[in-house]
C-alpha cells in the first residue's frame, strides 16, 4: 500500500472593497495571478480610467475638507496653490516639490486628483462644492496672484540681454525691478507722516 499524501489545507481569504471599481480591479488582478492571463491594453486602459475617475471625487473632498477645517496651516496654503495650479497652471504655477511637505493622505489626494485632471474631463472649479467662487475666495485669502509675464518682444529682448551682458537672468531681473521701484518712488507724491 502506498502512502497518499494528505490533501492540502484550503485557505479562505475574504477581502472587502469600497466600490465596484475596486472590486473589478481586484478580480482582474486575481485572475492574472492565478491564470497568468494578462489584460489586453484596451481593457487595462478602460479599467484604469474608471479607477482614476472613482478616486478623484473623494480625493478632492479630502483636499477641500483640509482647507476648510485647517485654514491657518501651511498645508492649507499649499493645497490652495495646488488647486489654483490645476485650475490654471499658466497663471498659477505650482511647484510639485511642495507636495513633499503635505501629510501622506493629502499628498496622495493631490496626486489622485491630478491623475484625473490629466484626462481633461472637467475643470476643477466645477467639482468644488463652492465652485469657482470658493476657489477665488481661497486664492484671495492666501494671496495667490497670477504669475507675472512678459510680452513676447520683452521676453526675446530679455533673453538676448543675458548673452550680451554676461549676467544671469535672475541678476538682470532683480536689477530691473530695483530700477523700476526707484523710478516710481522718486516720482510718487510725498505722503504725510
Amino acid at each position: 500500500m502506498t502512502d497518499v499524501p494528505p490533501r492540502p489545507k484550503k485557505i479562505e481569504v475574504t477581502l472587502q472593497v469600497t466600490n465596484e471599481v475596486e472590486a473589478r480591479e481586484l478580480r482582474e488582478a486575481w485572475e492574472e495571478i492565478v491564470t497568468g492571463k494578462k489584460l489586453t491594453r484596451t481593457e487595462a486602459l478602460e479599467l484604469g480610467v474608471e479607477a482614476v475617475m472613482e478616486r478623484a471625487r473623494p480625493a478632492l473632498e479630502t483636499i477641500e475638507t483640509a482647507i476648510r477645517e485647517h485654514p491657518t496651516t501651511g498645508q492649507a496654503g499649499r493645497l490652495v496653490r495646488f488647486i489654483a495650479g490645476v485650475y490654471n497652471g499658466e497663471d498659477y504655477p505650482f511647484d510639485l516639490t511642495e507636495l513633499r511637505a503635505l501629510d501622506t493622505e493629502l499628498a496622495n489626494a493631490c496626486l489622485d486628483y491630478l491623475n484625473y485632471d490629466r484626462l481633461g474631463k472637467r475643470e476643477v472649479h466645477h467639482h468644488l462644492a463652492g465652485r469657482d467662487r470658493e476657489l477665488h475666495g481661497w486664492m484671495k485669502r492666501y494671496r495667490i496672484e497670477p504669475a507675472l509675464r512678459l510680452e513676447e518682444r520683452q521676453a526675446e529682448a530679455f533673453a538676448k540681454l543675458e548673452g550680451e551682458t554676461g549676467h544671469d537672468r535672475d541678476e538682470l531681473l532683480r536689477e530691473a525691478v530695483d530700477l523700476l521701484v526707484d523710478k516710481y518712488r522718486r516720482n510718487a507724491p510725498e505722503t504725510k507722516r
